[in-house]
């Protein structure tokens, strides 16, 4: 049995020892080094990803909140291709604009319009809006909001634990510059009615009456 000072000694020999093989050494840290600058060209790809996909969401927003006129189908199309372009998009993706405004007699939202250009997922019902209505910003009675709604489905370039996902942003805003954005069925584009909303040009809510009188120019 080895006396406890010759276990040091030895201890303190192997310690001090600097011989090695580069080779053993490069097969033991190498696939280390390859994971990590991977995950690291994901995760920072990724989160690339997800911020590209909310500057669009805003973008988008911001120009729907400019419009004077009536949108109408081919609009909401243009605007579905315009939110690919933005993100340079290699997977689905789906955008939903909605207008809502607030009932204050009946105490709740109301739904005026909702468009889907994407798929995976439907249009805004008038039931949806209990459950949305915690996320939308207070308003005084009539008065209106336009939801943008995106998704956009992630795919990591390399295996490295973080799976496949859908990046979600929803922006709330107000119309600049007129009461309610509308809805014109003149150019649907490819809108399909569901007959679950009212499409013509005037609207009443709130005991406020708005009629469209948007142009063309």
């Amino acid at each position: 049995m080895k006396q406890p000072g010759k276990i040091r000694r030895t201890l303190r020999r192997f310690r001090k020892n600097t011989d090695g093989s580069y080779s053993i050494e490069t097969v033991l840290i190498l696939p280390i080094l390859i994971w990590g600058m991977l995950a690291t060209y994901t995760f920072v790809d990724s989160y690339r990803t997800q911020t590209l996909n909310l500057r669009a969401t805003y973008t988008i927003s911001d120009l729907l909140t400019r419009q004077w006129n009536p949108v109408d189908g081919k609009f909401i199309t243009g605007i579905g291709r315009f939110y690919e372009f933005l993100t340079a998009a290699q997977h689905p993706t789906t955008v939903r604009v909605s207008v809502v405004y607030w009932d204050e007699p009946n105490n709740t939202y109301q739904l005026v319009w909702s468009q889907v250009r994407g798929v995976g997922h439907p249009q805004l019902q008038q039931s949806d809006m209990q459950a949305m209505a915690p996320s939308i910003p207070a308003l005084a009675n009539a008065d209106s909001a336009i939801i943008v709604e995106t998704w956009l489905k992630y795919e990591p370039p390399f295996n490295v634990g973080l799976g496949k996902s859908e990046f979600f942003n929803r922006v709330i805003t107000s119309p600049r510059f007129v009461p309610q954005l509308l809805w014109s069925d003149s150019n649907p584009g490819d809108y399909i009615n569901d007959g679950n909303h009212d499409d013509g040009n005037s609207y009443n809510y709130g005991g406020l009456d708005l009629l469209a009188k948007g142009t063309d120019s």
